[in-house]
């Protein structure tokens, strides 16, 4: 194990919704500026905020284009605004109204969307979301928070209620135990969760813990890698290569498809500051998903379950970097 590994907490298990909104509840009783919005109240946090709060609670029902308007506008009278529905038709079907409202006029507003990735794996590809850092990242004054785990979504609340400028925070579906214990750096952008001599995985989401596994595991074949958590785009870059330039290779890996989104987003980072490194990308090459056997099921059909990732880092590793390896494996 790397030098400096944080401690993983394997604590009780919830959901990252239902953290983030219980954390604002919470917030709500303190700051008598915070208004939700919702297209989606199916977390049960909401039925406490609803009773508690019934002024600052709206529901506008499957009308998710309708929601950004109507906390843009309670956004521009000073109030500090959350907006809340499915990932997948929260960012996709209101896009057009993200970018005027929120990039171009630069009203502050904090996005909220629940089912990252395949989050909604039993669902298909309509709620699948495999296409929002790209979409999201290109957006002028944009800050995404791709959120790990429970600790960092109750975290991101505090943070992101203050934020004066257009927030986009993507929360997981699925429960799983904690990562983080210590509070997180969200100016910062990413953490260092593992340190390591052969090089660094990095990833964002669901995946950091995918990462943290292969990494453990090539640790007993005596590959040394560090693991790297992207929680917010845009990262403070110059402290992110500060992290890495040393580093013989990068491993990224995103239940995302490839392009715009984490590695590619690290892939520029690195030619801005002209460093020149063998970078091996896994991502979403394979389209849309129709199959339903399950979200471990969906990762094997893109090569982004554990054990194909963990076969194909083996290989980089070993032959320094080369991608040629790689073709003929995969």
């Amino acid at each position: 194990m790397g030098k400096r590994t944080k401690e993983i907490i394997l604590g009780q298990k919830t959901n990252q919704r239902e953290a983030y909104w219980s954390r604002v509840r919470e917030l709500m009783k303190e700051d008598e500026d915070i208004v939700l919005v919702v297209a989606d109240q199916g977390a049960p946090a909401f039925d406490l905020i609803r009773k508690e709060f019934p002024a600052r609670f709206i529901y506008t029902g499957i009308a998710e284009q309708n929601s950004i308007l109507i906390a843009s506008g309670l956004a521009m009278e000073g109030k500090k605004v959350m907006v809340h529905a499915i990932a997948s038709f929260l960012i996709m079907r209101s896009y057009e109204q993200i970018r005027i409202s929120n990039s171009v006029m630069g009203i502050p507003l904090t996005i909220v969307g629940m089912g990252a990735g395949f989050s909604y794996d039993d669902s298909g590809p309509t709620h699948h979301l495999l296409e929002d850092i790209a979409l999201m990242r290109v957006l002028p004054g944009m800050t995404i928070h791709s959120v790990t785990d429970n600790q960092m979504a109750r975290q991101v609340a505090d943070y992101a209620v203050n934020m004066n400028t257009p927030t986009y925070v993507r929360l997981d579906r699925h429960n799983d135990p904690d990562i983080y214990k210590n509070d997180i750096d969200f100016s910062k952008g990413f953490e260092v969760l593992r340190d390591g001599q052969d090089g660094y995985i990095i990833s964002t989401g669901v995946m950091v813990r995918q990462s943290l596994n292969v990494a453990e595991r090539l640790n007993k074949k005596s590959i040394s890698l560090g693991v790297i958590d992207i929680h917010t785009i845009p990262c403070k870059e110059d402290l992110f290569i500060n992290a890495i330039k040393n580093s013989p290779r990068l491993i990224t890996l995103e239940e995302h498809f490839l392009p715009g989104g984490l590695g590619s987003y690290v892939v520029e980072m690195l030619a801005d500051n002209n460093l020149n490194m063998a970078v091996k990308r896994f991502g979403l090459s394979n389209g849309y998903c129709y199959r339903y056997g399950g979200r471990e099921d969906n990762w094997a059909y893109h090569g982004v379950d554990e054990k194909t990732v963990l076969n194909k880092v083996e290989d980089f590793v070993k032959m320094g970097g080369s991608v040629e390896v790689l073709k003929k494996r995969g």
